[in-house]
């Protein structure tokens, strides 16, 4: 998905959401854990955009190589991942997304490659497991 404007985002956004609440009896309204993630080719421009997300809230997580999902080689390409817990309504998600979509083009990064979200304190160590075998980490500041 593009995140060039609000308007494209809502009815999918809104989707989610109520899939949160109906299928997983998610409080939206309290604090949810929300991950934003960027993908790039050169390291040090994601390095930068992570610690400039940090002097705003985000919790800047890690930097992981991409690999292929069929042979597992590298695919040149890097991750950013931070997260932030705050509230949204599928209109203010919907402007974050545009506000980080014109970060990364600021930052000369690839691209903004979305968001998820989940409870505050949920944690599914298995899925971070399974995560670990996908992308390798690179080193990022503490």
């Amino acid at each position: 998905m593009e995140f060039k404007d609000t308007e494209s985002q809502i009815e999918g956004i809104k989707e989610i959401f109520n899939d949160a609440k109906t299928e997983d009896g998610w409080d939206l309204s309290s604090e949810m854990l929300y991950s934003y993630y960027f993908v790039g080719e050169d390291v040090d421009k994601l390095e930068q955009l992570g610690k400039d997300l940090e002097s705003e809230g985000y919790v800047f997580v890690d930097i992981f190589e991409l690999g292929d999902e069929e042979t597992e080689e590298s695919t040149g390409e890097y991750l950013l991942h931070i997260d932030k817990e705050e509230i949204h309504t599928p209109e203010s998600l919907a402007q974050r997304n545009v506000e980080f979509a014109k970060l990364a083009a600021e930052h000369e990064i690839k691209t903004y490659d979305g968001w998820e979200f989940g409870e505050v304190g949920e944690y599914d160590e298995e899925d971070d497991l399974e995560d670990e075998d996908e992308d390798e980490p690179i080193d990022s500041p503490s």
